[in-house]
């Protein structure tokens, strides 16, 4: 009983006496910085900000409290640095344990030493949720702990880097893990769009690309290696690259314990010209490379792996048949090389490593699908929609969901138009083909309305994302 009681009153203790604070312009508190000021935050509590913009040191804030939960409300607050920084380290200084930083936006973070970052972290633990980071010469940048957990999650990082290699879109030290997931990381100013010294690295479910103007020296870079799965994540290499790596693991030594690399149905795209996949330094205990797409002129591994399986490796980009490669859309068309013929990858420590979500665009998810035989790549193309609609009336719409184009496969049935219809039941498109671009509608759901020579109709549901 005396241990029930206990854990009563240590939950009375960070949950019950809690404050939420807001933040906002019509508010007791008119800005981060006046909160500060204030120096009433205790442990435990919520802050709540108005989706304004905070500029120059109406933004700045250090939040030195532990389990705090800071988060956007109404839209995302926009932090601008604007020149102006916090204890020379940028816009924002966590020096508080384990706390959760939700739906807010920093840019512009600077300072002398050119390391100013959007998230200093110095505090042990860190859960940063639905945030964008631009423009900052780093996003998030943390100490050197070696201990506490880093959660990201469907966040955005673009443009993050002073320019000099040693910045980044994030620089995670020492820290005892890091999961990264459902990310978008793209455009890191020749620095890395990811660079991780944590003992144990989860990276699953990401897009992590150059595309055609990004400049970063490497996607990933662990460079201190440590337990690390890399799965389920769309990497794309872009032509002005710094680097000639996707992918680098321990190239500044194997200091982390249990050094294993595990890179699993991924879709590594490679446009620079030649590169190295994925670079892995000797020594490594286990690098298994397994059920991945490697496209683009390059040599696929340089170092040494224990296991390689099933991976599809082309030069010719077009061959791999990616729904809309151009637009960096890599799920797989029908007939793609990558279709049925993965292989099942045990499980280790405990972590699954068959994938089982798909990376939507930009930052969220959906289940990926089941089958006999699991697809090489990021992406299972899902035949059993296609064939259920088939069954109805002979027409199918794949892929679904929907980020740039869809195609209309008509069998036996000729064209007439087709109309889509968004949720307030709105026409907002027509076309007369049966490959429909629709990249310039909103993110939803939309009733596509398949009209045929003879007058029939047929209708389907689509969400573009």
């Amino acid at each position: 009983m005396k241990k029930y009681i206990q854990l009563f009153l240590m939950f009375i203790t960070l949950v019950g006496y809690a404050t939420t604070y807001h933040i906002g312009s019509t508010r007791t508190y008119v800005s981060p910085r006046a909160l500060y000021n204030a120096n009433i935050v205790q442990n435990g509590d919520i802050i709540e900000i108005d989706a304004e913009t905070y500029t120059g040191n109406a933004a700045l804030a250090v939040w030195n409290k532990d389990n705090l939960i800071i988060r956007g409300i109404g839209g995302k607050p926009h932090l601008v640095a604007n020149g102006q920084y916090i204890f020379g380290k940028g816009i924002w200084v966590l020096s508080g344990d384990n706390i959760t930083v939700e739906n807010i936006e920093f840019s512009g973070a600077a300072v002398p030493d050119h390391n100013g970052a959007g998230i200093r972290l110095d505090g042990n633990g860190l859960t940063v949720r639905n945030c964008y980071f631009h423009d900052n010469e780093n996003g998030i940048l943390t100490n050197n702990s070696n201990v506490g957990d880093i959660l990201i999650e469907h966040s955005e990082f673009n443009h993050n880097g002073f320019g000099s290699g040693f910045t980044h879109n994030l620089y995670i030290g020492h820290v005892n893990k890091l999961t990264f997931r459902y990310n978008y990381s793209h455009h890191a100013n020749i620095g890395h769009n990811l660079k991780s010294r944590a003992n144990e690295n989860y990276i699953m479910y990401n897009r992590i690309m150059d595309e055609q103007t990004g400049r970063s020296s490497r996607l990933i870079d662990l460079p201190n290696g440590g337990f690390s799965i890399v799965m389920g994540n769309l990497l794309m290499q872009g032509p002005n690259a710094e680097n000639n790596n996707l992918v680098g693991y321990g190239l500044e030594g194997l200091s982390n314990t249990n050094n294993e690399l595990y890179v699993i149905n991924n879709t590594l795209v490679n446009k620079r010209g030649t590169c190295n996949f994925v670079q892995i330094q000797n020594g490594t205990t286990i690098a298994n490379i397994t059920n991945n797409i490697f496209t683009g002129i390059g040599n696929l591994i340089n170092g040494t792996t224990t296991t390689m399986l099933n991976n599809i490796v082309d030069t010719t980009i077009s061959n791999i048949d990616f729904v809309d490669e151009a637009n960096y859309d890599y799920h797989l068309n029908a007939n793609s090389p990558a279709i049925n013929v993965g292989t099942a990858v045990s499980s280790v420590n405990g972590n699954s490593l068959t994938p089982d979500m798909h990376y939507i665009h930009p930052t969220t998810f959906v289940a990926r699908p089941s089958g006999t035989t699991i697809d090489v790549g990021a992406y299972e193309y899902d035949t059993t929609a296609l064939v259920n609609d088939f069954l109805l009336d002979g027409i199918a719409i794949y892929p679904n969901p929907i980020q740039h184009s869809f195609i209309i496969k008509l069998g036996n049935n000729v064209l007439e138009k087709v109309v889509l219809i968004n949720e307030l039941g709105q026409e907002v498109y027509k076309t007369t083909t049966s490959k429909v671009d629709i990249s310039h509608l909103s993110a939803g759901i939309y009733n596509v309305r398949v009209v045929f020579g003879n007058g029939t109709t047929t209708t389907r549901k689509v969400i573009k994302y």
